[in-house]
């Protein structure tokens, strides 16, 4: 009777383990809001994959190489900025008087469309407080998250709304004035400025 119980138990147990694998080519949909939203999240080597985790080759010689296959989660995008396009730096420390305090900004280069054909190319500053009564302290690395949640609303709107034929100088304005009103919306009272225009 033991031995049956154990074998059910066994076979249990692979049923469980079986039915919770996933294919690391698989993209699950982030529906808890973390790492910056919704959206999916691509399954990478170590989840699902059979491998001991050791590098079958040596990673990317600069630590924000976009070489390689295209991110299968992100087919259909036009665009994909990360918090890492957006190097934040401070530039008026946080004295911690008053309801806010200090101030940081990126400067970036912004491309939008399929890199097929070159994009879009406009540059941006991207200017807001270290610490706000609305959202507390704001550190660089949060900066930079809420600014590619921004850039990538962005990117998406113009493509739907067929925008990417305008002159190169008029789409930079119109970026401009998209990411103000993104900012607005997603982070009322953070105090965010941007600038966005052509490259000259």
């Amino acid at each position: 009777m033991r031995t049956l119980f154990v074998s059910l138990a066994s076979i249990l147990l692979m049923l469980v383990i079986g039915c919770t694998a996933v294919d690391p080519d698989e993209c699950w949909v982030n529906t808890s809001g973390g790492f910056g939203g919704g959206g999916t999240i691509p399954i990478g080597a170590g989840v699902g994959a059979t491998s001991s985790g050791d590098f079958v080759t040596p990673p990317a010689g600069e630590p924000l190489d976009y070489g390689g296959d295209p991110n299968p989660c992100m087919a259909g995008k036009v665009s994909y900025f990360e918090p890492s396009d957006f190097p934040f730096v401070v530039t008026v420390a946080d004295d911690g008087t008053g309801p806010a305090g200090g101030w940081q900004e990126a400067k970036a280069g912004l491309i939008f469309g399929p890199s097929s054909d070159g994009g879009r190319a406009c540059v941006g500053l991207i200017e807001m407080p270290l610490r706000t009564s609305a959202w507390g302290k704001v550190s660089p690395s949060y900066a930079a998250i809420y600014t590619a949640n921004v850039a990538n609303a962005v990117a998406e709107k113009l493509k739907k709304d067929g925008l990417f034929d305008l002159p190169v100088g008029i789409f930079c304005d119109r970026v401009d004035t998209e990411m103000k009103e993104q900012f607005k919306e997603r982070y009322k009272g953070m105090g965010a400025k941007v600038t966005v225009k052509f490259p000259s």
